[in-house]
């Protein structure tokens, strides 16, 4: 099958079959991911990028694999003026130059607009559950006119699929999506990770988050009190913070100076995604996402994939699912900090529980989450569907209630 894939992506891990460097993209290190995995699958590829450091068109064929990146506008002005008309006419007239059998286009905005106007099967998929999103960030005239895009979408796609029940449950209720939603999880290759390091009792466990973003979203705030009250029953425990707004003398670190709560917390703030999984690997006793809404969350696949036990929210969207209810991870409250340091202090002192958890979670990932199976499911998706819409049947052949989905899996 010749697949278009439109959207952010990190062209990293295409390098190599490129045979040069391309201009840095709209990035994100998952889908770059899911499109070698095609290759590999024996799949021709063609990819519709944008980048802010090219003026012209950047064309890349290198057998099965094109790559297309067009010019972006670097200021957020020029979208809220003309919701991104620029950029999706470039990307239209680059999937018309290089017609495929269908576009693959992620996230529910100015790709996947693009990816229908196209006149090609548009197969989007919603990382993210676009209002609730817009909501989250508060007043923000960007967030909320760009989301907006997500309302033409639903309606114009050829086929919509979500990352989680939850998404697919937005997508269904708040912007009533008229057809079928299929639930497409993210993918990892559990043989690229990082194995953890052997565990077992210790009274000086390490506690790991990786947040993008201090403030009420992400609930940083609730770790650094949790964890003040674990350093009463283990005074010699850790607890590192990596991510944007937890780097040394950031806003996170500012705010537990402030208030006698940095002791023996290493605010490690943005690091390469590899050296991240390492230090996760051979550092972390337990993995903690205190963050109060996750369409997904791919740092929560990577610890379970890792063999690092969880922490996550009950009531925060996708990671319940992810955690298979609590059975792979563990799910608490995570607007009360006497629950979350609770469940610090239970794992953190209790390996045998840890280890149940761990391997849970690895075993679920084997089973649901491996990425060569999550690329085969969008090929049977695209291939189905297709079929299906030549025939005048367009739906009936995938499963309309992504919440049966999610309690089969």
């Amino acid at each position: 099958m010749h697949i278009g894939f439109a959207g952010p992506i990190s062209l990293t891990p295409l390098v190599e079959r490129l045979g040069r460097t391309p201009p840095p993209t709209y990035s994100f290190p998952y889908t770059g991911q899911l499109v070698s995995t095609w290759l590999e699958q024996g799949h021709r590829v063609t990819v519709f990028a944008t980048s802010l450091e090219t003026t012209e068109r950047w064309v890349r064929e290198a057998g099965p694999l094109t790559v297309v990146v067009v010019p972006g506008r670097a200021h957020a002005r020029h979208y809220l003026r003309d919701f991104f008309a620029v950029e999706r006419a470039a990307l239209v007239a680059a999937m018309r130059e290089w017609p495929c059998d269908v576009v693959s286009a992620h996230w529910t905005y100015e790709f996947a607009l693009a990816a229908i106007q196209s006149g090609l099967p548009a197969f989007v998929t919603a990382h993210d559950a676009p209002l609730r999103c817009a909501w989250e960030e508060g007043l923000s005239p960007f967030r909320w006119l760009r989301n907006s895009l997500a309302l033409p979408v639903v309606r114009g796609a050829t086929a919509l699929s979500g990352v989680s029940p939850y998404v697919a449950g937005h997508l269904r209720g708040v912007l009533r999506a008229p057809g079928p939603i299929r639930v497409i999880p993210n993918g990892i290759r559990l043989a690229g990770l990082p194995t953890a390091a052997a565990d077992g009792p210790t009274d000086a466990p390490v506690f790991v988050t990786v947040l993008n973003g201090w403030g009420p979203l992400k609930n940083g705030e609730a770790v650094l009190r949790a964890f003040g009250r674990v350093r009463a029953v283990l005074p010699r425990a850790r607890l590192v913070m990596f991510g944007s707004g937890f780097e040394p003398g950031g806003s996170a670190a500012a705010w537990a100076e402030s208030r006698g709560l940095a002791a023996a917390v290493e605010f490690a703030g943005h690091t390469d995604h590899r050296v991240l999984l390492d230090r996760i690997a051979t550092e972390a006793t337990v993995l903690v996402h205190p963050s109060r809404s996750e369409s997904f969350s791919m740092i929560l696949l990577e610890a379970m994939g890792i063999g690092v036990p969880v922490v996550a929210g009950r009531r925060s969207g996708g990671p319940p699912w992810l955690l298979a209810g609590g059975d792979a991870g563990m799910l608490v409250d995570v607007g009360s900090v006497p629950d979350l340091a609770a469940a610090m202090t239970r794992l953190g002192t209790d390996a045998g529980l840890r280890a149940r958890l761990a391997g849970r979670a690895r075993s679920r990932v084997r089973g649901r989450f491996e990425l060569a199976e999550v690329a085969r499911e969008y090929v049977r998706w695209f291939e189905t569907s297709v079929l299906a819409r030549m025939d005048g049947l367009q739906g009936r052949d995938t499963d309309d209630s992504g919440l049966r989905l999610a309690e089969e899996s």
